[in-house]
């Protein structure tokens, strides 16, 4: 059986040639017969077309008349293509046609091997760069240069390209191009284009980007930032077929890590990084390497500025209680000077100014240039929800020269890992105690800089909730945050995200709760109270009073449990507290409040006012502020609420009306303190639960309260007091008929006057200052016909004493 074998590659028929039959052929039938020699066209050649034809059984070849010498080539677009050539002055030396195509078949095995050998994919282009030169919207291979003009210098530059799309379009051997932007017109100061000597200096581009042109360049570049730490952090939106501009901070970022990633990718792509990174190295190396050992130092310059700050960086913003600090989302981004440039460097050029007598400036008279850059960041606020917010910083920098170093912390926003250990943690502190705060608390808050904003060791409360809803106008109020934390984690105990601590604000509105006005408050000074649980066991009374209040408080009846059959009436303790001034009323409540560590809110007679209105309104507010933040609520010196009521006077009739009717629907406690209860009107006592009469203090009592007042100073280190000598004389001073607010402003009074003298108060000086305000009080009781005040508010009906009424029936 006959037919025609066909050697063949890439689909091109180049030799056909009979064969035979094992049963038809001579010599065992391989190939009786071949093409004569001169029949064969004139030359070979074997192609690679892909990677899997490269090796296939099947290969198509031509031959030359000549000799049997052959020799490979490479082409310029093909380099692994081979060419085999045959000499056309040798001639055939073969007779046998037979062996003549046993030697051709060893020939391409041999060539089907070394092409194996050789390859191991695709052919590739040689590679190469390209710079564009940009003058005045025109575009240049070569690189423009100054030349002297008829009024002033101007660039120029002579290779012009017409279409730079049709010239990469010709040029698929570029990986990758530059593109640099300059400015045509000269500076006033010459010595910026020019040497003291008069040679133009090599223009500087003013702005330049970096094209990765071919897909196997861009396949690289992904290869490498894939393996790059932390790059999708720094580069969220770095995408290989945009224009990426000088310095190129994807390549400052990755140039570290690039040796262990080189070994790890294949050799093309190897090849193309190490060509990329030796063109940027050429241009920025030295600047990268002294971008990181000044930062390195804490040192940086408005050439650096932009390697100093990376996405994802904590700013701080050191500013005493306001610091602050902030997360960067981006690079820096210089802004650009007035006109383009600063002023001094872009004046009109003068032409009558010779380089003969150019000036160049004295470092005593350079002006100092004013650089700026735009970085946006994120940040927390908080209205009762978090919301993640972001805004524009301006960082600036006012330096004489660009490569002026300067102190990283000398700006106003600097990385933190710059600034002092402290700013750190005052910010980790602030942001644990803003998230205890972050739903309604009771806090104190301490004082220790003038000029803040409130007064030193005072009690707060922080409810945004309620300070929205009475303050609908103010800005907090208005608002309107998103809730981008989630209600889940606000409700829950979960570790915070990373960062979210530092990045939230430095005040939060609080109520003062002894002046009654809303104020902002440093977080950073926002402390848990200490409740002074010693202070209702220091109160001066009988135990059995004592007893009495402490049980009344603890097992205190909640509005759920009320058992009025009245659906809605109030279900609060109330108690009145009775007795001449400073006999331990208003201490009394001070410490049931600190026992039962609950606020204590007090309201007097000038916070609501004294019109029936009035006082409704402000008595519902504030029993309603009680009642919400679970206080202790103080009604000092409520007589003028409590007097009975008269015909003849309505207003106050109304006025007790009203303050009644607050009272029945009243839930939580309430004390009252007075010192007039013989004016009561009769409908208080069934509103009070319990009444009780505090006596004028006794000697003992008195001696209790001077030791009392001894150990609290004691407790606080007061060094400037002599404790021994005032102890050892507590017996005379106790002989003193004074009650304990007197007692207090004794010793105030005191310390004062030994501070004064420059001394160490002592016994003699309490004893003094006794006997001078002992002056006053025997002046009233001679005025009064010897009466005390005790015994004119007996016999006036306004109070009862009893050692009042015992002195009297023994005088």
């Amino acid at each position: 059986m006959r037919f025609h074998g066909i050697i063949q590659s890439a689909g091109l028929l180049l030799l056909e040639f009979p064969i035979f039959s094992k049963e038809t052929g001579p010599e065992k039938g391989n190939i009786s017969r071949l093409p004569r020699r001169d029949k064969i066209r004139e030359y070979i050649s074997v192609e690679e077309s892909d990677e899997e034809s490269m090796y296939s059984d099947s290969i198509h070849y031509t031959t030359t008349n000549g000799s049997e010498r052959w020799r490979e080539e490479a082409t310029e677009e093909k380099p692994r293509a081979l060419v085999l050539h045959k000499s056309e002055s040798a001639e055939s030396n073969f007779e046998n046609p037979a062996e003549e195509a046993e030697l051709l078949r060893d020939e391409i095995a041999q060539l089907k091997a070394k092409l194996k050998s050789k390859s191991s994919g695709p052919a590739a282009p040689d590679y190469r760069s390209q710079t564009f030169h940009y003058l005045d919207d025109a575009c240049f291979l070569d690189e423009p240069r100054w030349e002297t003009g008829e009024y002033a210098p101007t660039l120029q530059a002579n290779s012009k390209i017409s279409n730079v799309s049709y010239y990469l379009e010709q040029h698929p051997e570029i990986a990758f191009f530059f593109m640099k932007d300059y400015k045509s017109r000269a500076p006033a100061d010459r010595t910026k284009i020019e040497t003291r000597d008069g040679v133009f200096r090599t223009p500087k581009p003013i702005e330049e980007s970096l094209q990765l042109f071919a897909g196997a360049m861009r396949d690289a570049v992904n290869k490498v930032v894939r393996k790059v730490p932390n790059f999708s952090e720094y580069f969220p939106h770095f995408d290989v077929r945009k224009p990426i501009v000088a310095p190129y901070l994807f390549m400052f970022h990755s140039a570290p890590h690039l040796d262990d990633i080189l070994e790890e990718i294949d050799g093309l792509s190897r090849r193309l990084i190490q060509k990329l990174w030796s063109h940027i190295n050429e241009g920025y190396g030295v600047q990268y390497l002294r971008a990181r050992e000044k930062t390195k130092d804490g040192k940086v310059s408005a050439e650096l500025l932009k390697y100093l700050i990376k996405p994802g960086d904590i700013l701080a913003h050191p500013d005493g209680p306001n610091t602050r600090a902030y997360m960067a989302l981006q690079w820096p981004e210089e802004d650009p000077p007035p006109d383009d440039g600063h002023p001094e460097d872009y004046e009109e050029f003068d032409p009558i100014r010779r380089k003969e007598t150019y000036s160049f400036r004295d470092d005593t008279n350079i002006k100092s240039l004013r650089y700026s850059w735009s970085i946006p960041v994120a940040f927390w606020e908080f209205d009762g929800v978090f919301q993640r917010s972001e805004k524009v910083l301006k960082i600036t920098m006012k330096v004489s020269m660009r490569d002026e170093i300067v102190e990283i912390n000398s700006l106003k926003f600097y990385p933190l890992q710059y600034a002092p250990q402290t700013i750190e943690q005052s910010l980790e502190h602030r942001g644990n105690t803003f998230w205890q705060i972050r739903s309604r608390k009771f806090v104190s808050y301490s004082q220790n800089e003038p000029g803040n904003l409130t007064n030193a060791e005072e009690r707060f409360m922080v409810d945004i909730e309620t300070f929205k809803a009475l303050h609908p106008s103010s800005s907090l109020a208005r608002a309107f945050l998103r809730d981008d934390l989630g209600s889940a984690i606000v409700a829950g105990n979960d570790p915070l995200p990373d960062g979210f601590p530092l990045l939230l604000p430095p005040t939060v509105p609080g109520y003062n709760m002894l002046h009654k006005k809303w104020v902002d408050l440093f977080v950073d000074q926002i402390s848990d109270i200490t409740w002074n649980k010693q202070a209702f066991k220091d109160l001066v009374v009988d135990l059995e009073i004592k007893e009495l209040v402490q049980a009344l408080v603890t097992n205190q009846l909640t509005s759920v449990k009320s058992t009025d059959v009245i659906s809605g009436k109030g279900n609060g303790l109330i108690l009145l507290l009775h007795g001449g001034p400073g006999t331990g009323k208003t201490f009394t409540a001070e410490g049931v409040a600190e026992f039962a560590e609950k606020p204590l809110f007090r309201v007097t007679c000038g916070d609501v006012g004294t019109e029936a209105r009035e006082v409704e309104t402000m008595l519902q507010a504030a029993f309603h502020l009680g009642k919400i933040w679970d206080c202790v609520v103080l009604l000092d010196e409520a007589d003028v609420f409590l007097e009975e009521r008269d015909m003849r006077d309505l207003n106050r009739n109304a006025l007790v009306s009203v303050f009644l009717r607050a009272l029945e629907y009243h839930n939580g406690i309430l004390i009252l303190t007075s010192n007039r209860v013989g004016t009561f009107d009769e409908a208080f006592k069934s509103r009070i639960q319990l009444a009780l009469h505090y006596e004028n203090l006794t000697k003992s009592q008195r001696r209790k309260i001077w030791r009392n007042f001894m150990g609290r100073l004691k407790d606080i280190d007061e060094d400037n007091i002599e404790f021994e000598d005032v102890i050892d004389n507590l017996d005379e001073l106790s002989s003193h008929d004074i009650n304990g607010r007197e007692i207090r402003n004794a010793l105030t009074t005191a310390r004062q006057l030994a501070l004064f003298k420059g001394e160490k108060m002592g016994s003699a000086h309490l004893k003094k200052v006794l006997r001078v305000s002992g002056i006053f009080g025997k002046y009233l009781k001679d005025l009064r016909g010897g009466l005390t005040d005790d015994l004119l508010k007996h016999e006036s009906g306004v109070r009862h004493s009893y050692s009042v009424k015992k002195a009297a029936s023994f005088g």
